[in-house]
């Protein structure tokens, strides 16, 4: 078993330097292509799903009572 969870942590560290690798020269300019569009589109994804929840928690802190209004709002 431990020598699953060894793969395991390999194979995520090597996607993990993958991504990175792949971020950084796209950043660079040498990627084109629509590899270059999809690491864009992943980029931007990311970005919006931190931009949407920074806005959610700073929404929540300003209100009363913020998990009973976030419940009832349909």
């Amino acid at each position: 078993m431990k020598l699953v969870f060894r793969i395991i942590g390999i194979v995520v560290v090597l996607i993990i330097l993958a991504a990175v690798l792949l971020y950084f020269l796209n950043e660079k300019g040498i990627l084109k292509g629509p590899i270059s569009d999809w690491i864009t589109n992943v980029k931007q994804d990311i970005v919006n799903i931190f931009d949407h929840t920074k806005e959610m928690v700073d929404d929540m802190g300003t209100q009363e009572h913020p998990v009973q209004d976030s419940i009832n709002i349909p």
